[in-house]
């Protein structure tokens, strides 16, 4: 080490040209880390970018195991393209998704998005294998459905900071629907060979389980009810159009950059984006009566 202290200070650097997006700077303090202390290099880790997001690997993940992860990635967010439509991502204009990767012995905490993370677009990943992303896991983590998932917590939260009118539906609801999206559309592409959440993670098996629930939002279950009988009579796209109605409209609640919607606010924007009468009556019939 050239001085005291100088490897934490080139760490920082990285981070710094991290954040900016700057990936030729984050290497070339990663290059003179792994010469100066390896171990220093190993706490900035690998980082890799794309036109929609940034990865960072930590733990021991390299490069090549990001390019395969950012494939998986993209993906799902062309899913997310072709199934709902969302038109804003990141919260902040020109600022990428970012995913922070890290090898664990063991998973304790599933993957992660929360508004306490910078500006909202960031989902704190871990996994446990260091070859490939496979899911779920030996012990039963649905890390392919998990990633789906919390895409949907960035793209839309439910209430106030105090409530959850979801209950925390909507994430879900997203996830099993860009799950099985994918397990049709994607099934011929290598990486999902081993990506088997569909067997339990669905909105067919969602259907299944909720034969007898009825549209509401008193609970998770009439919630899910509620939001997959809206994909099933107006349309996923319908409500991506109704979501990206309300974001251009810029009056919902903001958390940390993250919009907060309310379902009397999803069925005003549904009744304006959808043409046809007998379904605008039929998305406004399916919202039950609940907090303006």
């Amino acid at each position: 080490m050239d001085e005291p202290g100088l490897g934490d200070r080139l760490v920082e650097c990285g981070e710094a040209a991290l954040e900016l997006d700057l990936l030729d700077d984050f290497e070339r303090v990663r290059s003179r880390l792994e010469k100066l202390s390896p171990e220093h290099a190993r706490r900035l880790g690998s980082a890799l970018s794309r036109p929609r997001f940034l990865l960072r690997g930590l733990g021991g993940l390299d490069g090549a195991y990001l390019g395969a992860f950012a494939e998986v990635l993209d993906a799902i967010l062309d899913a997310y393209d072709a199934v709902f439509g969302f038109e804003e991502w990141s919260k902040v204009p020109g600022k990428k998704l970012r995913v922070r990767v890290h090898l664990e012995e063991k998973i304790t905490r599933s993957p992660h998005f929360a508004p306490q993370f910078p500006f909202c677009s960031k989902i704190d990943f871990p996994v446990v294998d260091p070859k490939a992303l496979r899911s779920p896991t030996a012990d039963g983590k649905f890390l392919f459905y998990g990633l789906c998932h919390e895409l949907g917590h960035v793209i839309a939260m439910w209430g106030d900071r105090d409530r959850e009118e979801d209950h925390l539906a909507w994430a879900h609801y997203t996830g099993a629907a860009i799950v099985e999206h994918l397990s049709e559309a994607a099934k011929d592409r290598p990486f999902m060979a081993g990506l088997k959440d569909v067997r339990w993670r669905s909105l067919s098996k969602e259907r299944e389980r909720l034969t007898a629930a009825k549209p509401s939002l008193q609970d998770r279950d009439g919630v899910l009810a509620l939001l997959i009988a809206l994909h099933d009579r107006a349309g996923a796209k319908a409500i991506g159009a109704a979501i990206n109605h309300l974001d251009r409209q810029g009056k919902s609640l903001r958390v940390n950059r993250v919009h907060y919607y309310t379902f009397r606010e999803l069925e005003a924007a549904l009744c304006a984006m959808l043409k046809d009468p007998a379904a605008r009556k039929a998305a406004a019939a399916l919202i039950p009566d609940g907090p303006k």
